[in-house]
């Protein structure tokens, strides 16, 4: 990562060191854990490629940036959240809240368009154009790092439905993926998971009539079998708009994941942001 990042709480860390790890029990007001920022600097409209329809029409997509505020680390990581909406509608506002919530927990937060079909059509290849475009917003973003104080190495594409779709999509179709994890709200791989890829998590409704849970909970086992360690997380009862009913749950289970799983052994300091 090559940044010297600021330790507040020596104390802390040694008390997670001792045992406290296994159970996630990270101390209050940990960043990258916790909301420990009250608010958000939002810089929205970017392009981030310029491309055709599956009609051929001209295209730029574009991207929002949500950055903590008043946040002076040199370095920090991504969660990057895609929408839902099977490839047919939806846009980069759908998950704002998401972003907004990530930012305030010490993540750079972000929110992409891609390409959609709002006729309908082939799905498969609209998942194609749409994984084309994950992976030219990760690579935009690697690009632009010192720009928005981006640590290059710690980009997680994350997603409700399509967009979970693309997010596991774009850490387990690569040979060489710049996904350091993915995060799956209702969401499934197209094919069998990849070996020796980074963590994700997925949400899952255990009544989810559009994204079969059965299908969702056995791919995440395969994945982890794989060596690809996947946590699978399941709401009894839950429908397929978890996303929506679920949202708060979520925001805090994909933050800790996040951190305990990429951001920890990657050798981020446990730091504590003193709030009030």
């Amino acid at each position: 990562m090559g940044i010297v990042r600021r330790l507040l709480s020596v104390a802390a860390v040694v008390a997670v060191a001792a045992g406290s790890l296994a159970g996630c029990d990270w101390p209050e007001g940990t960043r990258y854990v916790d909301v420990v920022f009250e608010g958000y600097e939002a810089t929205t409209g970017i392009p981030y490629r310029t491309t055709t329809t599956h009609t051929g029409e001209p295209i730029t997509l574009r991207l929002d940036v949500y950055e903590p505020a008043g946040d002076t680390a040199e370095e920090r990581p991504v969660i990057m959240w895609m929408f839902g909406g099977a490839w047919r509608a939806g846009d980069r506002n759908q998950l704002a809240s998401y972003a907004q919530d990530s930012a305030r927990r010490g993540y750079v937060g972000v929110t992409i368009d891609y390409r959609i079909r709002p006729e309908g059509g082939d799905l498969i290849a609209a998942s194609n154009d749409a994984y084309e475009d994950t992976l030219a917003a990760i690579r935009w973003l690697q690009d632009h790092a010192e720009q928005f104080r981006i640590d290059p190495d710690a980009i997680v594409p994350a997603g409700y439905s399509a967009g979970a779709i693309n997010a596991l999509h774009a850490l387990h179709r690569p040979a060489d993926t710049p996904a350091a994890g993915a995060v799956a709200i209702a969401g499934m791989l197209f094919h069998a998971p990849s070996p020796d890829r980074g963590p994700s998590i997925v949400f899952s409704g255990t009544a989810d009539t559009i994204v079969p849970h059965a299908v969702a909970r056995d791919q995440c086992q395969q994945a982890t079998d794989a060596g690809s360690p996947c946590r699978f997380v399941a709401y009894e009862g839950g429908d397929h708009f978890i996303a929506l009913t679920q949202a708060a749950d979520i925001r805090e289970r994909t933050a800790d994941f996040v951190f305990e799983t990429i951001l920890w052994p990657a050798g981020y300091p446990l730091e504590i942001v003193p709030t009030g």
